[in-house]
């Protein structure tokens, strides 16, 4: 009996190491596996996690059913109220399609910005321009659906390039979409 275990587990050793001619092993490179993304409802497909970060405006998936498109940032002067005091902030307007088949809550996003200098941006919050530092427990993304989310960060006085990490659930370190941009 342990001689047919043995060979059992031989040839699944075997199958394996070749793949069986479906080339199973060959979809794995020394970088890292990059999924496919699941097209969307216009039939496009989004760039896939990639070697690069997307550019401001592109839509990239974050997680295995999430896309993101994050446009250009829009600049204004945090009120005098605002919390933390900055002389210039960002307000990045982030586009979330759930494309799974569960509702996803946005109260699990976590987004950074992150400057040149390697420093993360802090939120900022300024509700009298609407800016609430954060995302109201209340909102949900039904399979299918999207929705549209508003965070603020303060800059430094003049625009600088930045690189935004948008990840959908803090407990999914690797899922994340990624852009880059003058802000």
């Amino acid at each position: 009996m342990k001689t047919v275990g043995l060979a059992v587990a031989a040839c699944a050793l075997v199958a394996l190491a070749t793949g069986c001619g479906a080339g199973v092993m060959s979809s794995a490179s020394a970088t890292g596996v990059s999924p496919v993304a699941a097209p969307t409802r216009n039939g496009e497909v989004p760039v896939a996690i990639a070697d690069r970060p997307a550019k401001f405006g592109e839509r990239r998936a974050a997680g295995d059913s999430l896309l993101v498109t994050l446009p250009a940032p829009k600049s204004f002067v945090p009120g005098e109220n605002a919390y933390p005091r900055a002389r210039r902030a960002v307000a990045f307007e982030i586009a979330i399609e759930n494309q799974g088949s569960r509702i996803y809550r946005p109260t699990q996003l976590r987004v950074t910005v992150v400057t040149p200098d390697g420093h993360t941006a802090d939120p900022v919050v300024d509700k009298a321009q609407g800016y609430s530092g954060g995302v109201s427990a209340d909102i949900e993304v039904p399979s299918g659906k999207s929705t549209k989310l508003t965070l603020a960060f303060a800059m430094p006085q003049d625009p600088v390039d930045v690189r935004v990490l948008i990840q959908p659930d803090v407990a999914a370190a690797g899922a994340r979409a990624e852009f880059e941009g003058s802000a």
